[in-house]
């Protein structure tokens, strides 16, 4: 379902794929060829996310941020199964393990690897081409 919080409604390019059962909420942009699967929930309410084109979010995910943040996950970010996205940035090519979760003020570079079940703890800056388990 999409649904529009206060004045903010998602922005869904007509390629990309949202599943029925997943929650878009508010100030949310989708790119282009897209997969969002079943019960992810993307909730733009305190700020807002883009995901760029490519991206990969699968089901159980849950994508949120603190009051003012922007999550961003830039060209072809792939986040696993159950993953936890809560006002990071997450580079191209970056793949984010099933049941990981991601803090607060992360910045994880282009083509990095987070492991399953991995917790990165908030302000964490990780360079580009790095895997973190």
């Amino acid at each position: 379902m999409i649904y529009k919080f206060k004045e903010a409604h998602p922005i869904v390019d007509p390629s990309a794929y949202v599943h029925p059962q997943a929650t878009i909420i508010g100030s949310v942009k989708i790119g282009k060829d897209v997969f969002i699967g079943a019960h992810a929930v993307l909730r733009g309410d305190f700020g807002s996310i883009i995901i760029e084109d490519g991206c990969n979010v699968q089901e159980n995910c849950t994508i949120h941020m603190f009051p003012g943040t922007t999550v961003h996950l830039q060209e072809n970010a792939h986040i696993g199964h159950g993953a936890i996205i809560h006002g990071a940035i997450i580079g191209k090519n970056v793949l984010v393990g099933m049941n990981a979760v991601i803090m607060d003020d992360v910045t994880i570079g282009d083509e990095c690897i987070v492991g399953a079940l991995s917790f990165v703890k908030a302000g964490t800056q990780i360079p580009n081409r790095k895997m973190v388990v």
